[in-house]
């Protein structure tokens, strides 16, 4: 069995997306894949059970026959972080179920991709540091960082190889600007080769991986659907805001399409001019209702009319919030997901990097 940890320089670097495109990948060369977080940052409840968002998406997009629990067996709450800061929790236990969890779920497994909490420090407070865990289980480690802060992405990969050595396999860069991965492939690419770091992708912005599924942005702002509810796992890839006559609007809103609008639920001018233009979902906000004439033409063009409570600031602030949380997945996404790592992750480094060969004809 060969761990593998996706680690990270910052936060919100796309470690889900290589996390999760690489054992796609695995599997469809005929790898039995496990996945595994040791630490889950992303508290949720299903049936009145604690556990991590990535853990019940791989369950059930995918269909990961493991359980959620066994996935991530510490999901981090502020509880627990309090009771930790008190001395109440027995840090040790906490450190052998996560070994304990992890031995259990590799069992017959190829390969086991764990996602790290971040840094290589990342989990010390709870007795496991991602090093930590790198050291235990004897893991390789891909380290990858969001094209954002230059200087801080290469501090940051150039440390993890110190610390690490052979160990680190190489780094992907993620949310690549366009135009910007020339620069990458000809200029920062040879000088991380010549300090010994192999670079592994080099992953573009991607509109439709970076959108918002419907019914996501539904659940986040505890709106009611008023029609089309079968629309609600259309992608969002950007947000507007109507707040002008109806003319600009018409103009405005004409300029970019896959968007979500979010107005006044009292401004039926502008609910229009978005109907009218390309639009995956109009946002009503102030808990005010549209008039019949907004409802029949919405559900002409199959656009879900979403009605919420508070204000458009407010609205438009948990949107931004969820379009920069990268770990948001969808099922719907998997198909652009497995395309852009195909594409963009140097796969056959990858395997001769970890000295494996794929069980199924390419």
């Amino acid at each position: 069995m060969l761990p593998i940890v996706i680690g990270s320089v910052t936060e919100f670097s796309g470690k889900s997306l290589v996390w999760l495109g690489m054992g796609l990948r695995l599997k469809a060369d005929g790898f039995k894949v496990g996945f595994f977080k040791p630490l889950g940052a992303l508290p949720t409840r299903v049936d009145n059970m604690l556990v991590d968002e990535d853990a019940v998406f791989l369950k059930t997009a995918i269909g990961e026959e493991a359980s959620m629990e066994s996935i991530c067996p510490v999901v981090l709450t502020e509880e627990l972080l309090t009771s930790a800061l008190k001395g109440e929790v027995k840090i040790p236990q906490v450190r052998d179920k996560v070994l304990t969890t992890f031995s259990g779920l590799s069992r017959d497994r190829d390969v086991m991709l764990v996602h790290g909490l971040g840094k290589l420090s990342g989990g010390s407070l709870m007795g496991i540091s991602e090093l930590d865990f790198v050291n235990e289980v004897n893991a390789r480690v891909v380290f990858t960082d969001r094209f954002e802060n230059l200087l801080e992405t290469l501090d940051g990969f150039m440390y993890a190889h110190k610390i690490l050595g052979d160990r680190l396999i190489g780094v992907v860069f993620n949310l690549v600007p366009q135009g910007k991965q020339k620069y990458i492939k000809n200029v920062v690419s040879p000088y991380l080769k010549s300090k010994g770091v192999d670079t592994l992708g080099i992953i573009q912005k991607d509109p439709v991986i970076g959108a918002l599924p419907v019914r996501e942005m539904v659940k986040a702002l505890k709106g009611e659907v008023l029609c089309c509810e079968d629309k609600l796992d259309e992608l969002v890839e950007h947000f507007m805001v109507g707040a002008m006559n109806m003319e600009s609007a018409l103009r405005y809103f004409s300029r970019v399409s896959n968007k979500a609008v979010v107005t006044g639920g009292d401004r039926s001018d502008i609910q229009l001019a978005a109907l009218e233009t390309p639009t995956k979902c109009l946002i009503l906000t102030g808990g005010f209702y549209p008039n019949d004439v907004i409802l029949s033409r919405a559900r002409e063009t199959e656009t879900p009319v979403v009605v919420v409570k508070k204000d458009t600031a407010w609205a438009v602030e948990v949107c931004e919030g969820l379009a920069s949380h990268l770990q948001m997945w969808s099922k719907v996404k998997l198909p652009r997901l497995r395309e852009v790592t195909e594409r963009e992750i140097d796969f056959p480094l990858l395997y001769k990097k970890l000295g494996l060969s794929p069980k199924r004809p390419q």
